[in-house]
């Protein structure tokens, strides 16, 4: 009984958790949109602020960060054509990352 009892806190402690990565994730976001809208050029800038977080969250598999960071690359690549590439990478890898931990 003392076991059901530890999974059910351990699994609702998950949910919290998510729920947790999926606000901050959620006001990254909307902190970039915002730059991006008020055309914020200094790629540093929105990296240290905002998109660096935002692909941490990829990496931890939050569907809506991959889908922000994929809208971030399409800013980077009209501004910053040659930074592109590397940038793209960062996601690819962040989503391989995911990948290799739900197979753990």
């Amino acid at each position: 009984m003392e076991e059901n009892k530890n999974f059910d806190s351990l699994v609702e402690s998950i949910g919290q958790l998510m729920e947790m990565q999926d606000s901050a994730n959620d006001y990254y976001s909307a902190g970039l949109y915002r730059a991006m809208f008020r055309n914020e050029t200094d790629l540093n800038k929105l990296d240290y602020n905002y998109a660096d977080h935002i692909l941490g969250y990829a990496e931890l598999g939050c569907k809506n960060a991959i889908e922000d960071y994929r809208n971030y690359l399409l800013y980077v690549k009209k501004l910053y054509p040659s930074e592109y590439p590397e940038y793209a990478k960062m996601l690819e890898n962040a989503i391989k990352q995911d990948e290799k931990e739900d197979e753990a």
